[in-house]
């Protein structure tokens, strides 16, 4: 089975927030378990969001806003709303719920971006429960959910879920499944005998779906002889319609390719489709969508105030950039273009703007600015889509056989990741075959095996913007190169198996901990000082 999405998992998530895994898991995670909580008109009344001391959320989640989303979250606000980054210092002081992080030892620690999330609810009758839920952010937005309340589940987001408890509920199945499906598109559904908290035995249904059924549904489900207890969620994105193996490998994707006369954006596009359940026009649509998303976030960044930038180290950069006059003879106005372009994103994201992961927030600038590149010399929306389509379906390949965690494969996983994406859309736009676009890929892959992950201060800022100035200009040469006639040899999947090893291997410190590398030179370190005394 297989879930990831292109349009969710590799440029996306739509996000706030300098870190995919440290912002956009945590905001859908604690939106996701407040949905489950208060499925029956129960009140959040406080919510403790727990970090292990040994992970990676501990050190950062402060300085990338992990706190900020998962209050937004619990709070059921929009990413669009203009109140948003207020919510976590009104729930900090106890207004609408009672919001409170801690750090201790977590019993189950088998991931980096591990965190357990305690809510307590009011009832209808005006008791007060508990509800305990365990889980993980995985990288670029992807997270799961493993346990609720002593219970074993597997929730992703990627579909709207029911669930449905009772003592006898394996005889009703058929009939439940059924009901709940209702003017909908059912997506799988499972029965399993759990022991509640009072040590009574029961059975829970779950049922998948493309969205929440309607409140007469509902009703009817919590109608039903036999049901105790109706729980739903919402899909956190796109809802995932197909769990077909679409991006394992280089040869599975070329083989699809024949299919569509040689065209790797039409069997991005295709693939998709099927993934998501819609049709190739609606999908399409989405895709054009992101691409003007992506143009409009660095549009913003060019025109943001310093008066209004909240970054510790940095200061506005990406404009200068664009408008400056290098020497003739240096670079190129498509490179210079692309990489303000990359800076400018970076600037929104650090500045907890509205950004899109690409597939990382970490390296949310490289796609956009090499988009930002092509649509200023040249290239029409249509064909920067295509090429959106691309960099997303090469970021599938990379993602079904790694993560886009810089905790565990540093920042190779990242700018190295959206680098090679971008490498591929940009062979895409100026007409390379669809094994050239794989063949630039695999050059950057190569050029970056153990780039470390090593944010002074935990801020996304320094190296990280650098890093995808980087990852642009690394894009845009592997294309030229490989269009002029340079052979990458090495294979696009062994490089990705490659990346992920060598991240593996990597002392934690130099994984997204702010304990190496850049974060660890006696500049870095005073620069923090300064900040944090200046703080106090």
């Amino acid at each position: 089975m297989q879930e990831i999405s292109l349009l969710n998992s590799v440029i996306g998530p739509v996000m706030r927030g300098p870190s995919s895994s440290h912002c956009a898991a945590p905001y859908m995670m604690a939106r996701l378990v407040r949905q489950l909580s208060t499925s029956n008109g129960e009140v959040l009344e406080k919510a403790e969001i727990r970090f292990d001391p040994r992970g990676s959320f501990a050190p950062v989640y402060q300085a990338q806003s992990s706190d900020e989303n998962f209050a937004a979250g619990l709070a059921n606000v929009a990413l669009t709303d203009p109140g948003f980054r207020d919510v976590l210092g009104k729930v900090s002081k106890g207004e609408g719920f009672t919001f409170a992080v801690s750090i201790t030892d977590l019993s189950r620690n088998n991931h980096a971006n591990r965190v357990d999330l305690e809510l307590l609810v009011k009832q209808a009758d005006g008791t007060v429960r508990t509800d305990a839920y365990q889980g993980a952010s995985v990288g670029g937005g992807m997270f799961y959910i493993d346990q609720m309340n002593g219970q074993n589940v597997y929730l992703t987001g990627k579909t709207a879920v029911v669930f449905v408890y009772g003592p006898d509920i394996g005889a009703q199945t058929q009939n439940l499944v059924s009901l709940a499906g209702e003017n909908n598109q059912l997506l799988g559904s499972d029965i399993t005998t759990i022991v509640t908290a009072g040590g009574t035995a029961t059975e829970r249904l779950e049922v998948s779906l493309q969205r929440v059924p309607d409140r007469n549904v509902l009703a009817k489900l919590r109608a039903t002889a036999g049901v105790d207890q109706v729980l739903v969620a919402d899909a956190a994105q796109y809802p995932v319609c197909a769990t077909d193996d679409l991006f394992s490998t280089t040869d599975g994707v070329l083989d699809v390719v024949k299919d569509h006369n040689g065209s790797l954006s039409d069997t991005a596009l295709a693939l998709e489709a099927l993934r998501l359940g819609l049709g190739r026009d609606e999908t399409r649509q989405l895709f054009v969508e992101r691409a003007q998303l992506m143009l409009r976030v660095v549009d913003e960044g060019f025109a943001a105030r310093e008066a209004d930038n909240v970054m510790r180290f940095l200061t506005l950069r990406a404009r200068r950039v664009r408008d400056a006059n290098l020497p003739a003879g240096l670079g190129g106005s498509v490179l210079q273009d692309a990489i303000a372009g990359a800076l400018a994103a970076m600037e929104r994201d650090s500045n907890r703007g509205l950004v899109v992961a690409a597939p990382t927030a970490g390296s949310a600038g490289v796609v956009p600015g090499t988009l930002y590149g092509l649509v200023r010399h040249g290239i029409d929306i249509e064909g920067a889509t295509d090429a959106l389509q691309v960099m997303a379906l090469i970021g599938a390949v990379f993602a079904a056989r790694g993560t886009f965690a810089a905790e565990c494969g540093g920042c190779s996983v990242e700018t190295g990741a959206s680098a090679a994406m971008a490498a591929a859309g940009v062979v895409q736009a100026y007409g390379g075959s669809a094994e050239q676009c794989f063949d630039a890929a695999s050059m950057c892959l190569m050029n970056t095996l153990g780039l470390v992950c090593d944010p002074v201060g935990g801020d996304v800022e320094i190296p990280c913007h650098a890093r995808n100035v980087a990852g642009v200009s690394h894009a845009y040469s592997s294309a030229m190169a490989v269009i002029a006639g340079f052979d990458a040899v090495l294979g696009y999947d062994e490089l990705v198996d490659q990346t992920v090893k060598i991240g593996s291997m990597m002392h934690p410190d130099l994984r997204c901990t702010a304990r190496g590398g850049c974060a660890a030179t006696k500049t870095a370190q005073k620069m923090v000082e300064e900040v944090t005394a200046n703080l106090q």
